[in-house]
């Protein structure tokens, strides 16, 4: 610890400890501010983080009953509880003189008193333990390593305090976890997980440097980890989450991957979901995907979920065909699932970009009944869900109204507050509809908003916003709320959209790159001259560059009148005589349906707005293009310029 190098090198750890207590008033009253907090400077206790359950916690508490857990041994040999306990018996009984005591008398303390903390709701932050601690702060370096686990495994038994840094409380665990973090090198495997499962029962797994340093020395020697230890050090990658899974706890995983049933495959999900590793092996996938599909009926909602998770996050794209064999094995038990469970498995087809109608409307159905009940965020990630597949479902009630509805409310205004970022992305994606809210947008394109939810400059301004802007000038002529300055859209349009590809940039080709070039030099042999030709972003909240050109009486023209704009403006064609205005919009795979050319919502939205400019949108498909031979690729955009 800092503080303890500041002092002096040579003191041991309980003497520091020993010297802290009493350098304030810390034992004055049961409400006194922990000493700890005198020393902020050093410590990330002055953090005010609850000691309670949060919303994760019923999620990683499924996944502890799921360890095969290897105690080191029970606790039958503790001192059995306090004999006749009442109040003054407690208080006389912890006034003891426990300086002058031993390490084993003071872990049977603990554990005598336990049952009475337990009945009466008593945390060892109340002040009555003061000396107790004392006693241990003494004696923690005499602590044996079976002592040092019954002690840990009777704290986590107590009624938890209320922050981790409470009185007490905040001296004991450190104490201790530097204690523990002491033996490491010591210890084998069944006890390095032994402890730190005691560890996630205090649920100080994300705050324990014993935690963070097992899994340096568990992914140092993954490959000699049986079945079981892997999974157990997946669960300690999702509750410490300061470290990413390194490629060879992943290889040592592909070899034991097979042996794993579903819910120990949900451990290894969310230990990758948590740290935000993405899955690099195919193996891993293929047996994920398979062994749920194989489980169907009889999976978890919260092992489905955890898997769901990762699976959307990795973005298996390769596996496409046995996604959806998945999800024919899973239709028939959605019911039973919750309404989160049936969220991410809408979600999975997001981010691998394939449509399953069926699955799709069965999930809809189970939230538009219940959207009510759900987060403003969890409302947003069905709003994606509908909009990105430019699909209705055609719920009873309406999945949209509801939405709408919700996202009105004035009891969803403290939601939004925490989450000030789910509203934009909500109106964004009714917006790819076509329906707007005037009332919210004014909300969210107001300075004072922008500037306390992304920050003061226009690069940190994220698509919603920009796009939401836009579609004000295209669909919404009534509007009379808040809007962007120019020079805002402008930068951020500046830092939104791509650079337009050409033969000489300095950056290597990409596969999208390459295609939007051969597009370009395609129309080039159809357009007599260079000039008839415009490429720029006619809509700015469109990240890709669209290639203009012109027709008049059958013939191609310069399209002089678009030069006037620049970037972030909506670029609109001069409709005041006979001109064809052809917009050939250059659409990858990520802009349809994977393998069709059902475009997805925001091309969808491109598509309309061009029309409702005047331009003929000319949709190029990526897997029709380019597969043709230079003829075949002349005569494929010949036949769109009709």
């Amino acid at each position: 610890m800092i503080l303890k190098r500041l002092i002096n090198k040579s003191w041991s750890n309980c003497e520091i400890y020993t010297c802290i207590r009493q350098l304030g008033t810390l034992k004055a009253t049961s409400t006194s501010t922990p000493v700890v907090k005198q020393y902020q400077n050093y410590t990330c206790s002055n953090l005010s983080i609850p000691y309670t359950p949060t919303y994760y916690q019923s999620e990683n508490n499924f996944m502890f009953q799921v360890l095969n857990k290897i105690p080191l041994v029970d606790n039958s040999r503790l001192a059995p509880s306090l004999p006749n306990a009442d109040d003054s018996t407690f208080t006389s009984f912890l006034n003891s003189d426990w300086r002058n005591s031993s390490a084993p008398n003071i872990v049977n303390a603990f554990s005598a008193v336990k049952q009475y903390c337990i009945v009466n709701k008593i945390a060892i932050s109340d002040t009555r333990f003061d000396k107790l601690v004392d006693g241990l702060m003494d004696h923690c370096e005499k602590l044996k390593d079976q002592e040092l686990y019954d002690l840990l495994k009777c704290l986590s038994e107590y009624p938890p305090p209320s922050t981790f840094n409470s009185h007490n409380f905040h001296d004991v665990w450190s104490c201790l976890d530097d204690l523990c973090s002491w033996k490491l090198p010591n210890w084998d495997f069944n006890t390095i997980f032994a402890v730190g499962d005691v560890w996630f029962q205090l649920r100080l797994g994300k705050l324990a440097d014993f935690i963070f340093e097992s899994l340096d020395r568990l992914t140092r020697k993954a490959d000699q980890l049986t079945k079981d230890q892997l999974v157990h050090l997946f669960f300690y990658y999702n509750i410490c989450r300061r470290k990413t899974i390194a490629f060879n706890v992943e290889h040592a995983l592909q070899s034991k991957i097979n042996e794993m049933h579903v819910d120990e495959m949900a451990v290894v999900a969310l230990g990758y979901f948590k740290t935000k590793t993405k899955i690099k092996l195919e193996t891993i996938f293929r047996t994920m995907i398979e062994e749920v599909g194989n489980s169907a009926k009889g999976i978890h909602e919260m092992s489905l979920s955890a898997i769901m998770k990762v699976l959307r996050f990795s973005g298996p794209i390769r596996l496409v065909p046995e996604v959806n064999k998945m999800f024919d094995k899973l239709y028939p038990e959605m019911e039973r699932f919750s309404d989160i469970a049936c969220l991410h498995v809408a979600l999975l087809g997001t981010g691998i970009q394939t449509f399953h109608p069926n699955m799709l409307r069965k999930c809809c159905q189970k939230l538009a009944e219940n959207l009510q009940n759900l987060r403003i965020k969890d409302i947003e990630r069905t709003l994606n869900v509908l909009t990105m597949f430019t699909f209705d479902p055609r719920t009873t009630p309406d999945v949209f109204e509801v939405a709408f509805e919700e996202i009105h409310k004035d009891n969803r205004i403290g939601e939004m507050i925490e989450y000030p970022k789910c509203l934009p992305a909500a109106l964004y994606y009714f917006s790819l509809k076509g329906r707007y809210s005037y009332k919210l947008m004014d909300r969210i394109l107001a300075e004072d908003f922008i500037r306390e939810t992304y920050g003061k400059l226009p690069k940190l301004l994220p698509l919603q916003i920009l796009s939401l802007d836009c579609c004000i000038d295209i669909e919404c002529p009534d509007y009379k709320g808040n809007r962007l300055t120019p020079y805002i859209r402008y930068k951020a349009a500046k830092w939104l959209t791509e650079w337009t590809p050409s033969t000489d940039q300095w950056k290597k080709f990409s596969l999208k790159d390459k295609l939007f070039l051969d597009v370009e030099e395609t129309i080039k042999k159809i357009v007599p001259n260079e000039e008839f030709i415009f490429i720029h972003h006619l809509l700015p909240h469109f990240s890709i560059a669209d290639i203009v050109i012109c027709k008049e009486n059958g013939s191609f023209v310069t399209p002089s009148s678009l030069k006037q704009y620049i970037l972030g403006d909506i670029m609109r064609p001069d409709l005041t005589d006979s001109k064809k205005w052809y917009a050939i919009m250059v659409l990858s795979w990520n802009n349809v349906i994977r393998q069709t050319t059902i475009p997805l919502g925001h091309t969808a939205m491109k598509l309309r707005q061009l029309k409702k400019l005047g331009y003929i949108p000319v949709p190029i498909f990526y897997h029709q293009f380019t597969y043709c031979t230079p003829e075949e690729k002349i005569k494929y955009i010949l036949r769109k310029l009709v």
